[in-house]
């Protein structure tokens, strides 16, 4: 019986070799993306949808006031915001307000609630306080310790900055989350707030200070949520 050739060089090992960068693909459609599923495919980049870019970050400290602008845009149909805080004195209040073309907003049309689960040594007890027509808004019933050991935590969801973002109906910003606080008066204070700036426009920043003195540090990060 004749012995049928083998041609060595085209053997392989674990892998067969493959054109076009190892998917067979010769062409794609802008923002696609490989995505591994046991087997290699492609796949549009809606997939992300609902996910989390990050936009923006900072960290620093000893400063009077942190300042982003050029953030919010229409490309996103809300903003995450994630960071901590802490004052360079005692027991101060945290304040949020809006900027616009690096201009932070004066008018007292911010309303906002906050209510707070509270902790302390022997006893637990609930605070709420709100506003109606201030120029800030917070995120804590209670203020915070300057203490190296702690800082004001706050996550946030922006909803729509932009009055000519079609994504909402609202033509309002809207805001609300979760603060952590361990407070100047030795209690662990977890609060939910929101707020409504009754002012509508094109709101692509945010500045922040504490209600007296110096931020003794800060970190934060920006995120858009990915539009479906």
């Amino acid at each position: 019986m004749a012995l049928s050739k083998i041609d060595i060089s085209k053997m392989t090992t674990g892998t067969t070799p493959v054109t076009q960068g190892g998917t067979g693909l010769t062409s794609g459609t802008t923002d696609q993306f490989l995505k591994f599923t046991g087997t290699t495919t492609i796949a549009s980049a809606v997939d992300n949808a609902g996910g989390l870019t990050l936009v923006a970050s900072g960290t620093g400290s000893s400063v009077t006031q942190v300042n982003f602008d050029s953030v919010f845009t229409n490309a996103y149909k809300a903003y995450r915001f994630i960071g901590g805080f802490r004052p360079a004195t005692n027991s101060e209040d945290l304040w949020f307000v809006f900027r616009s073309g690096g201009t932070t907003t004066t008018d007292s049309e911010y309303r906002y609630i906050v209510g707070a689960e509270i902790a302390e040594s022997g006893s637990n007890s609930d605070a709420r306080q709100s506003a109606w027509g201030q120029t800030y808004w917070k995120c804590s019933t209670n203020s915070q310790s300057n203490s190296s050991n702690f800082m004001q935590y706050v996550d946030m969801t922006i909803m729509n900055p932009m009055a000519t973002s079609t994504t909402f109906g609202a033509d309002d910003a809207h805001a609300f989350g979760t603060s952590l606080v361990y407070s100047g008066s030795s209690q662990v204070v977890v609060s939910q707030f929101g707020v409504n700036y009754q002012t509508n426009g094109n709101y692509d920043g945010l500045h922040m200070t504490f209600s007296s003195g110096n931020i003794n540090a800060y970190n934060y990060q920006v995120y858009g949520y990915n539009p479906s």
